[in-house]
């Protein structure tokens, strides 16, 4: 997990920011451990246009936001970049930088994110070796 303090209890005006219009790409391990949930890959999944599985959105949300609730329905066994998030891989600059689309941004300082790069950088390898094992 990340050392990532949201001050906003959770909320990005009534919307968690990370969970709107979300492009976050799944791994095959991410894919069947919500499956295994018993959530359907027809329901919460859609195939990107470069191949990549990402997570479903429906009228603007995460198909596992609880709008209601202003919760993720599976916070436990979110996807992996979920948990890394709001540190996120820049391929441009070649490193990990923090998303400033997230109000709390600030309070990711440089320990964290160093301590999560490696991670980050681990799940972005793995993205693309499955990306290259699609395309087979």
């Amino acid at each position: 997990m990340t050392d990532f303090v949201c001050n906003h209890n959770g909320k990005c005006d009534d919307v968690r920011v990370c969970c709107t219009q979300t492009e976050m790409t799944l791994t095959h391990e991410d894919l069947e451990r919500i499956e295994a949930l018993g959530y359907s890959r027809d329901d919460f999944m859609v195939a990107a246009e470069d191949g990549f599985s990402e997570l479903r959105n429906v009228n603007g949300l995460c198909f596992f936001y609880d709008k209601d609730r202003q919760e993720c329905r599976i916070y436990e066994d979110r996807p992996e970049g979920c948990k890394y998030y709001p540190v996120v891989y820049d391929v441009s600059r070649d490193r990990c930088v923090v998303d400033r689309d997230c109000p709390s941004w600030e309070t990711m300082d440089a320990t964290t994110i160093r301590k999560l790069c490696p991670k980050v950088r681990a799940l972005v390898k793995t993205l693309m070796k499955e990306a290259a094992e699609r395309e087979r």
